[in-house]
């Protein structure tokens, strides 16, 4: 595992403190950014720490939401069909009680709206990730210190692309021109130019 050495405090705390709060989270971001890297050892021991931080915490919405997180990373591993809709069918609800926990919540909406996007089809989550950029677009726009603004470009890009997925190809065009005006030096501009060619040969 890489990227040890920020951990070692937290660590040396929850030793000390296995209900310690700010500790837990803290463990829980950093082993989940190492996950999301394909770091199996990682996964599992941010399975543990946002296990412990609900066990304080039960209606922490940023853990469910890593909980649901996690769940689909677990999902995307298997071998087994089974287990990968089970999976995939525990992380939406875990997501979904994230949000509902703390609707306001910018961390569970995020992790809501990209994990969406992954999820199978056959869950119908397109639209709750619709939903949650386009929630993020406006917290952003009253709020400007509310997301990064190195997020923005992902945010918008992926909107359009969720629209682009439930055919919406208008609506989809009108986001990705955002991009391309409003982040040019962006990786989400290329992509989101590659997009818009696509749509354009379906007619839009």
């Amino acid at each position: 595992m890489t990227d040890q050495n920020p951990l070692r405090s937290i660590e040396e705390r929850l030793k000390e403190n296995p209900r310690d709060k700010d500790a837990l989270t803290e463990a829980t971001r950093f082993y989940h950014r190492i996950a999301m890297r394909g770091d199996d050892i990682a996964l599992d021991r941010a399975e543990e720490v946002v296990a412990a931080l609900l066990r304080v915490d039960g209606k922490n919405a940023e853990g469910l939401s890593i909980a649901g997180s996690l769940l689909t990373m677990k999902a995307g591993r298997t071998t087994s069909l089974f287990k990968r809709m089970w999976y995939a069918f525990k992380a939406a609800r875990k997501l979904d009680k994230a949000v509902r926990a703390d609707p306001a919540n910018v961390s569970a909406r995020t992790i809501r709206a990209f994990t969406a996007l992954v999820l199978p089809r056959y869950l119908k989550r397109l639209r709750t990730a619709i939903e949650d950029f386009e929630y993020l677009i406006e917290v952003k726009g009253e709020d400007p210190g509310a997301m990064p603004d190195e997020m923005m470009p992902k945010v918008y890009y992926n909107l359009g692309l969720a629209e682009a997925k439930i055919g919406n190809g208008m609506r989809a065009r009108e986001v990705l021109e955002v991009v391309i005006t409003k982040f040019p030096d962006s990786e989400e501009n290329r992509r989101a130019r590659e997009l818009l060619e696509k749509l354009r040969l379906l007619g839009y």
